[in-house]
């Protein structure tokens, strides 16, 4: 949906939030207490927050009560399994793929968005904290991303948040982690294919301030050839009180990490020799190496106890080189940016009304050059491209009686890219490239029929802008006719909670794409982008936790389960002289199902089973080939006592248990070159073993 009112409109809508809030008089104040877990809460206007409660909205809801599709992941489910990335974590939310090809190579898809991006997550939103995880062309790096620094992950899927936005295939939330009493951790862990990683984590809470730190380092083989990597974290977060009014937080994120890159494989590879690398990337010990560094300064005001002002600066640099069979890649980037709203409560007889309005800039610059692998001081490009951003958001939800609850808000953005070409000899081909300004709506409704049962719908618009690299022509000039891939969702569904012992989930949901943007290749790292045309994703996700037996007390059993049923596919899609329309997403599939047991014989002592299933996906938009369908079964056990302030965790499990050879990436519409055949497979782990230690002390 295109604006075609000056943005000028927007900011008087933000400016009239800020300066002339929602009148009326005020009911049930804030007591003190809420006020501090206000400031605490970054996201939150009051109120505790607990495991069933969700901020991506900035007003807190209990997920009972929530009017769009989101999903929670706890810390419990972060630390499962190896935990070495936050992979087998997102993967067990209905509607999420989690394509993971290395350590260090995964892609994101939510409900099917993002499926034909080559090697990265694309068209999906993310910040751990109030630091964007995306860059200014859309990517986004989750595998660097320490478990043990998040406190909880809140994702929206879909293009159904205003206030980030309008990401057309959602929005991940990783909230850091905070600190409620001095402790310090260290956590190692031993597993197959030589991986070892050690955590040393550290909580210190005095007076006003709080501070959170950890540091952490993985060293890996990889069960593939030129499959090494190394990584070091570091993650710093501090809260501090001011005052019952004023708290601010700060947030530091610093990653060194080298992975080396046995990239995709051929059919025959992948089924007689998955641990092989592919020739070319094993000849010349290619590689990823980067050290990035993110930074983030909030401060929250109450200037009511009705009304909150949130203010936040972030920064980020990183440097990266890359040698690959075809050049040497150099890339430095840096971003800075600021988000602020503000926020007002009304509290009236019969409602409550929740008012918000924000701005988030966002400025990036980007330099890459190539370089000859025979001759590295033969440069072969040179560039720089400056990525500029702004978002503007306003948003309305009411509550009537806890009966009804509507989401309202609308988002604004303007996305420009400046490109310079420094290196000429071939032309120059300096460029820019503004897109028209895009509106994106969206409005929800939750109601809550009984205590146990409600039901919510959700109609929201998202857009996708094209990276630069899809902007670019076969000679290398700039697209002036490319346009975003947009897209409208529209989603019901219900939730039922029996006193928390049974819960429920089921949606139906269907997302139209349209100006579908084409990877086209013209190289072995060539790429062209096009609009080619529209898809469609429609989808039916189910979910249900069932507490058996003696929940709170001991012994217990936990089943979970979920399920999502998909037909992803293109309505209208012509790509050259090839009429795909009809054909399956490809990297998307039909069918997944998880299923998990935690039995717990005493406080002591936990086991977690687990079993996900795939079901088979096309390799090419014209679906001649398919991967077969697989589940991965997988188990642990754990230990944790205590004793007065020391404790003890132990945990040991067992991944791929059936040893199946699956193929856990897909490297889409992989081109043939000669004789060869396309690589389109990255085969996941065969069976492998963990054990983890964790000692910790804590204050009394």
């Amino acid at each position: 949906m295109r604006l075609k009112i000056p943005v000028s409109v927007l900011l008087i809508l933000f400016f009239a939030g800020v300066f002339f809030p929602l009148s009326g008089k005020a009911q049930n104040k804030l007591p003190v207490d809420s006020v501090r877990n206000a400031m605490r809460d970054t996201t939150a206007l009051s109120g505790e927050i607990d495991e069933v409660t969700v901020t991506a909205f900035r007003t807190p809801y209990n997920l009972f009560n929530t009017p769009a599709p989101i999903n929670l992941i706890s810390p419990l489910q972060l630390e499962t399994g190896s935990a070495f990335t936050p992979v087998e974590a997102l993967n067990q939310v209905p509607g999420i793929l989690m394509h993971h090809g290395t350590i260090s190579t995964n892609r994101l898809t939510i409900r099917g968005i993002g499926s034909r991006t080559p090697y990265a997550t694309n068209k999906i939103k993310a910040y751990f904290g109030e630091i964007p995880l995306t860059s200014g062309d859309g990517e986004t790096t989750l595998e660097d991303l320490e478990n043990s620094s998040i406190q909880r992950v809140e994702v929206i899927k879909g293009p159904s948040s205003s206030l980030y936005g309008a990401g057309l295939g959602g929005t991940i939330l990783f909230h850091p982690k905070s600190v409620r009493s001095d402790f310090v951790r260290y956590q190692t862990t031993i597993a197959s294919f030589d991986t070892y990683k050690n955590t040393l984590m550290a909580g210190v809470k005095h007076n006003k301030l709080d501070i959170f730190a950890l540091g952490s380092v993985l060293n890996s083989q990889g069960f593939r050839e030129n499959n090494t990597t190394n990584r070091a974290n570091l993650t710093l977060h501090s809260g501090y009180f001011v005052s019952e009014k004023i708290s601010l937080e700060a947030l530091v994120k610093l990653t060194k990490m080298k992975g080396f890159i046995p990239s995709s494989i051929d059919l025959n590879t992948f089924l007689e020799s998955p641990e092989k690398a592919a020739a070319n990337w094993k000849g010349i010990q290619g590689y990823e190496a980067y050290t990035k560094g993110q930074a983030g300064l909030s401060m929250n005001i109450l200037p009511t106890r009705q009304s909150k002002i949130s203010l936040a600066a972030f920064g980020s640099f990183r440097d990266a080189d890359e040698p690959r069979p075809f050049n040497l890649l150099l890339e430095n980037s840096h971003y800075l940016g600021w988000r602020g709203y503000y926020q007002r409560r009304i509290d009236g007889e019969w409602a409550k009304i929740t008012f918000t309005s924000g701005l988030e800039f966002f400025r990036e610059n980007y330099n890459w050059s190539t370089w000859s692998n025979d001759n590295p001081r033969n440069v072969l490009s040179d560039n720089n491209e400056k990525r500029s951003y702004e978002n503007l958001f306003v948003q309305m939800e009411s509550n009537f009686q806890e009966k009804l609850f509507l989401s309202a808000g609308i988002n604004g953005n303007l996305t420009r890219f400046d490109y310079t070409d420094n290196f000429q000899a071939d032309g120059d081909k300096s460029g820019k490239r503004s897109y028209k300004p895009v509106l994106s709506p969206r409005i929800g409704a939750n109601y809550q029929v009984s205590g146990t049962f409600s039901i919510f719908g959700n109609v929201s618009h998202g857009f996708s802008t094209p990276s630069f690299e899809e902007t670019l022509l076969p000679a290398g000039q700039i697209n002036p006719d490319i346009k975003p891939e947009s897209g409208w969702n529209l989603e019901a569904g219900m939730r039922a909670d029996w006193n928390n012992r049974l819960r429920a989930t089921v949606s139906y949901y269907r997302i139209y794409i349209k100006n579908l943007l084409v990877a086209r290749r013209t190289g072995e790292d060539a790429y062209v982008g096009v609009n080619a045309g529209k898809s469609v994703h429609p989808g039916l996700e189910a979910e249900l936790r069932w507490a058996l037996l003696n929940p709170g007390a001991y012994p217990s059993l936990v089943v979970n389960g979920n399920a999502t049923l998909a037909n992803y596919h293109f309505q209208n899609f012509v790509d050259g002289d090839n009429d795909y329309s009809g054909n399956l997403l490809p990297g998307t599939t039909r069918t997944t199902w998880l299923l998990s047991g935690d039995f717990q014989p005493s406080k002591n002592i936990g086991i977690r089973a687990w079993h996900r299933f795939t079901g088979k996906m096309p390799v090419n938009d014209a679906n001649t080939n398919f991967t077969d369908p697989y589940g991965i079964s997988n188990i642990e056990f754990k230990y944790t006592g205590n004793r007065g302030p020391l404790q003890l965790e132990i945990k040991a499990g067992v991944q791929n248990i059936f040893d199946i050879n699956y193929a856990a990436m897909l490297a889409v519409n992989a081109p043939a070159f000669g004789t060869s055949q396309p690589r389109y497979y990255y085969p996941g782990n065969p069976r492998n073993f963990f054990v983890s230690v964790l000692l910790g002390w804590r204050g009394l």
